[in-house]
C-alpha cells in the first residue's frame, strides 16, 4: 500500500504541474509564481493522519512581514491562504488513492474559484478585491475591526507602493484611518495602536525601503526558476 500511495503522490504532483504550466515548482506541494511583488502559486496541504491533500491558493509578499524581511520570513506566512470548494460547499479532502478519479472534478472546481487568473498579468484592482473577499471569510469575517484585519489593509497598502500605485496606496492609508479599529484587539497581540499608525506613515514616507528589500528578495537565486509577469496598476 505504501509503494502504491508514493506512486499516486507522484502523479498528483504531475496532474498539478501539467494543469498550471504558468506555475514552476518551487518545493514539495509548492508550486509558484512571481507577480510584480507578490508570490502567488497552488499549494497542496497534506492532512495530518491520513493519506489526503487539499489544494489552496496562495499570495505571498516579496518584501518581507511581520517575522521579517528576508525571502525565507516572506514565506513563513501567507498574506492569504485560500480554501476550494466541492459542489456540497466542503472543502476538498483528496484520498492520494482517489486521485486520478477526482482530479478532473477538483480542477474544475479550483480554476472557477481562483480569485484570478495565474496566466499573464495580473492587475492590482484584481489583487485588491481577492483581498477584500478574502477579509469577508471566517475567521476574519468575525472581527470586521481587528489586528488582524489592520495587517490585510497594511499589506494592500505596502503591494501600492512597491508598484508606484500613488493614488491606490493613499486610498488605502486614507481608510485605515477612517477604520474605528478594536484597540483591545491590538492590545492583544501586544501592539500600540498609535505606533502602528506612524509606522504605516513612515511607510509612505520611506517606500525605497520596501524596494530595496523587494529587489534583494527578487535576486534571490532559489527564485531564479520561477516565471514572472507584472502586477499592473
Amino acid at each position: 500500500m505504501a509503494e502504491k500511495i508514493n506512486d499516486m503522490k507522484k502523479k498528483v504532483t504531475e496532474d498539478w504541474q501539467n494543469a498550471f504550466p504558468q506555475l514552476v515548482k518551487y518545493a514539495k506541494n509548492k508550486y509558484y509564481k512571481i507577480v510584480g511583488p507578490l508570490i502567488i502559486g497552488i499549494e497542496l496541504i497534506k492532512l495530518p493522519r491520513v493519506e489526503e491533500y487539499r489544494p489552496h491558493f496562495v499570495i505571498y509578499s516579496l518584501w518581507g512581514n511581520k517575522v521579517g524581511k528576508d525571502l525565507k520570513s516572506c514565506l513563513s506566512g501567507p498574506i492569504m491562504l485560500k480554501e476550494f470548494f466541492n459542489t456540497k460547499g466542503l472543502q476538498f479532502s483528496i484520498p492520494y488513492i482517489k486521485h486520478s478519479a477526482e482530479f478532473s472534478e477538483v480542477l474544475k472546481a479550483v480554476k472557477k474559484q481562483l480569485p484570478f487568473t495565474l496566466d499573464g498579468d495580473v492587475s492590482l484592482k484584481q489583487v485588491f478585491l481577492a483581498l477584500e473577499k478574502h477579509s469577508q471569510t471566517p475567521p476574519l469575517s468575525a472581527a470586521p475591526n481587528s489586528y488582524l484585519q489592520a495587517i490585510l489593509q497594511e499589506y494592500k497598502l505596502e503591494i501600492a507602493l512597491c508598484i508606484d500605485a500613488e493614488k491606490q496606496a493613499q486610498d488605502v492609508l486614507t481608510q485605515i484611518k477612517k477604520i474605528n479599529w478594536d484597540l483591545n484587539h491590538f492590545a492583544m497581540f501586544d501592539i500600540d495602536y498609535e505606533k502602528w499608525l506612524k509606522s504605516i506613515d513612515d511607510k509612505v514616507s520611506n517606500k525605497n525601503e520596501l524596494l530595496l528589500q523587494l529587489d534583494t528578495n527578487k535576486k534571490d537565486n532559489k527564485l531564479k526558476k520561477l516565471q514572472q509577469s507584472e502586477l499592473t496598476a
